[in-house]
């Protein structure tokens, strides 16, 4: 019996350990679009990723055209200790600075699909990737 306690401790170790891996990847994405750097967000992802360049190209004109302030809060998380899907309450306000516009607020929830690649937590799949686009986009 104390086996089995044993093991199920562990085992929520792991997975809080491994949640907490997780989340810091999504808070360090955040965090890159408020301090407008687009290389540091992409540092998440899985280069082979589909729609990798698309989410790129987006980015550096989100953060290109003003002030980012972005959140990303967990609403579900499952998986293992090498294979995530978490969703995410995401929101992104973006205000063009000396611009007479009201800031665009932006409020999605994203589905992520991660891996361990190389020792590291990488997301293959973001959608919708358009919540990411610029301003001027005609895909938000």
């Amino acid at each position: 019996m104390r086996v089995i306690a044993l093991s199920l401790a562990l085992a929520a170790l792991s997975f809080a350990d491994t949640h907490r891996d997780v989340m810091h990847v999504f808070g360090n994405m955040a965090s890159a679009l408020t301090a407008g750097n687009p290389d540091q967000f992409m540092e998440s992802f899985d280069r082979g990723m589909p729609d990798y360049d698309t989410i790129k190209d987006d980015v550096i004109q989100l953060v290109g055209e003003g002030q980012i302030t972005s959140i990303a809060e967990p609403i579900h998380d499952e998986g293992d200790d090498r294979h995530r899907t978490v969703d995410l309450d995401w929101t992104l306000d973006i205000q063009i600075p000396d611009s007479p516009m009201a800031p665009q607020h932006r409020r999605e929830t994203v589905h992520c699909r991660l891996e361990v690649i190389k020792g590291h937590w990488r997301v293959y799949s973001l959608d919708p990737i358009s919540f990411f686009a610029p301003r001027n986009s005609d895909s938000k």
